[in-house]
């Protein structure tokens, strides 16, 4: 499910043309804004590879509506930072001319006008079936609430490390408000756990990670055979950056079934409001029990496992 549309993305690129000019800054709004490696890569070396400012702009967006989750998280964090611009370098802007004040304040406007008019195209298509009540009010602010707590996390400067441990912090503060039974970290013979959620009665084992690539083999592969030493072990693998397509490839083939994995797109769906947690849970597990299945989106229940 592609929640940004070719006309919001384009509207998007627009923007950031308007208000950066030096390639090193349009460079840097990248990378501070989590985007992945394999898209840096693509653009680090522009005056090598004799990019303009448009083409790595174009670059890093091709990437991201390529990959499994359709870039669905690094697209939300761009939007969120571009509609409410408000740095205009005067260097730029008065002294080199060689940006436009009020047509960058236009475009960003314009951004802003959009990006509300598609997430709440969006939340009808989900809400057509939810009676709006008070509690849905409240509700709301709640995960506008966490909304802006996980934009923070995303354009912080911390390691990849302490970005976990907050992602961690992140999902169990999600996870209670959607009424899950919620445990912190725990060792069991000397193997440490993120913690739980209860979920219709069983408990998950949760593992979080929060790198600036797509996650290896080694820590997925590690956290399943983890959980074999526990009664009815099953796990649920938060890789905000998606897996490698040989650690699926891996998983896939190996005789161990006890894990879901959720990315940055399921979690970008839930604080939106077109899926609910225990919602992105029930399709997973579903999955999982009945096909197999262990990499799904939660809306489409297609496999994101590219064949």
């Amino acid at each position: 499910m592609r929640v940004y549309s070719p006309a919001l993305k384009h509207q998007m690129k627009d923007c950031i043309l308007a208000v950066l000019w030096p390639k090193r800054d349009i460079f840097k709004l990248f990378k501070d804004c989590s985007i992945p490696v394999a898209a840096l890569r693509k653009i680090e070396d522009w005056e090598a590879k004799g990019l303009s400012r448009a083409a790595m702009v174009d670059q890093v967006f091709d990437t991201l509506k390529n990959q499994p989750d359709n870039g669905t998280l690094h697209f939300n964090i761009l939007l969120e930072l571009l509609s409410s611009w408000s740095y205009f370098d005067d260097y730029w802007f008065k002294n080199q001319q060689t940006l436009n004040l009020e047509e960058a304040k236009r475009k960003v406007a314009a951004l802003k006008s959009a990006k509300s008019d598609v997430i709440d195209v969006a939340k009808k298509r989900a809400d057509d079936d939810r009676a709006r009540t008070a509690a849905r009010e409240a509700r709301h602010k709640s995960l506008e609430e966490m909304r802006r707590d996980f934009q923070l996390v995303a354009v912080s400067k911390k390691t990849p490390q302490a970005r976990g441990y907050a992602l961690e912090e992140f999902l169990g503060k999600m996870a209670r408000y959607f009424g899950l039974q919620v445990t912190g970290p725990f060792r069991i013979k000397g193997t440490q756990i993120d913690g739980t959620i209860k979920y219709e009665g069983e408990n998950y084992n949760i593992e979080a990670k929060w790198e600036h690539r797509s996650l290896s083999d080694e820590p997925l592969l590690a956290f399943c055979h983890k959980l074999e030493i526990t009664m009815h072990g099953r796990g649920i693998y938060f890789s905000v950056n998606g897996y490698t397509p040989g650690t699926l490839w891996m998983l896939e083939r190996s005789g161990v079934k006890n894990t879901v994995l959720f990315d940055g797109e399921d979690i970008t769906l839930i604080l939106n409001e077109l899926i609910t947690l225990p919602q992105a849970l029930d399709a997973k597990i579903h999955a999982a029990q009945t096909g197999g299945k262990f990499y799904i989106h939660p809306i489409t229940r297609g496999s994101k496992i590219q064949s």
